[in-house]
Parts: structure tokens; C-alpha cells; sequence
């Protein structure tokens, strides 16, 4: 079998979220037909997707954690997920790290453990992910994991409000306002496609 190109690999993932997205109505149930069949075709690719995360591509191992954790095309397993994220975190992903790190930091299907997430946060953040360098601010804000430093926080949380993050910009407003215990990481966990 020849090797998915990465837009092939972005397709897949596309179609997962979407199905996942349009699958569910104001009640919960199945919106329509059209859902059911985009669910399908995720489902169908789900296989191709996992051969290539078998096979070692970053991107694959990170687009199936995020089906995975989402249950978009594939029946949701979040421990496999994890599994799938911190084997593309190893390999460099910057959006695997940052959402491992994440994952650390809220306690997100691990026990929480502010040390590991600001491992995961740190090589993110310097990479220039911004929800890693809004939730590396949080943690020095807090001195969660690190030791307390204003400075260091402010400079993180700076860095991604540049970058136009809505969620650094409200923490470095409630950091310079010296409301250190209210700056919140996202309600959500950062997996998307990067």
C-alpha cells in the first residue's frame, strides 16, 4: 500500500471532526442521514489512518489520538488515545506535546501532574504553540509544577496574546490586575489539527 500523502491524512481527520460535529442534534440523536453517512466514510478510513500511526507518521499518530478522544469515527477510547498522543509528543509533534501537557495540567484522563504537563508545556511553548505558552504561563502564575515567577508567566502569556490567543489575553490582564489564582487554561483540550 502506497504512502498517504499529509492532505490525504488532513482529509481523514477533517471528516472525523466534522461527522463528529454534525452527527449529534439538539438532543443528542443523529441530525440526519447525511451525518450518518459522513460517519461511515470516517469509520471506513479510521483503518487507514491507524496503519499509518502503526507505521510511525507523526501526523497519523496525532489526527488518530484526536478521533480517538473524540469518538469522531472511530468508538471513543481515551486511554488509547493517550496512548496514540504521548507517541507523537515523543516523536516532536508540537500539538501532541501541548495537548499532553494539557492533559497533565487539568488532570484530562491522567492523574494530574503540574511536573510532567510543564515538561510538555515548555517544549511546546518554545516551539511557539500558543495554548501551550498561555497554560505555561498558568503554571508559572500559580508556580504549579515551577517555581512561582510573575515575570516568566507574564512573558508566556504575553507571547501568545500576540499571536491574537483570547485566552493568554484575559490572563495577562488578570496577572497584571495581580489575580494570579484566575488565570484559567481553556475549558477544552488544545487537539486540533496543527
Amino acid at each position: 500500500m502506497k504512502s498517504r500523502t499529509p492532505a490525504l491524512i488532513f482529509l481523514a481527520a477533517l471528516l472525523a471532526v466534522m461527522s463528529c460535529a454534525q452527527a449529534a442534534g439538539p438532543s443528542g440523536q443523529r441530525a440526519d442521514s447525511a451525518s450518518a453517512s459522513s460517519s461511515a466514510i470516517a469509520a471506513v478510513d479510521s483503518a487507514s489512518l491507524r496503519e499509518e500511526a502503526m507505521r510511525g507518521d507523526v501526523q497519523a499518530q496525532y489526527d488518530l489520538a484526536i478521533a480517538l478522544d473524540c469518538g469522531c469515527g472511530v468508538p471513543r477510547n481515551r486511554a488509547e488515545a493517550l496512548e496514540w498522543l504521548r507517541k507523537a509528543a515523543d516523536q516532536g509533534h508540537v500539538g501532541a506535546q501541548s495537548a499532553l501537557g494539557w492533559k497533565y495540567m487539568t488532570g484530562d484522563g491522567v492523574r494530574r501532574d503540574d511536573n510532567v504537563a510543564y515538561g510538555w508545556l515548555r517544549r511546546a511553548a518554545e516551539r511557539g504553540n500558543t495554548s501551550a505558552q498561555n497554560n505555561l504561563g498558568i503554571l508559572y502564575a500559580q508556580g504549579r509544577g515551577v517555581a512561582a515567577d510573575s515575570v516568566e508567566a507574564e512573558r508566556w502569556f504575553r507571547s501568545a496574546a500576540e499571536k491574537g490567543a483570547a485566552d493568554a489575553q484575559r490572563n495577562l490582564e488578570a496577572l497584571r490586575a495581580g489575580r494570579h489564582r484566575d488565570v484559567r487554561p481553556s475549558a477544552e483540550p488544545p487537539l486540533r489539527r496543527t
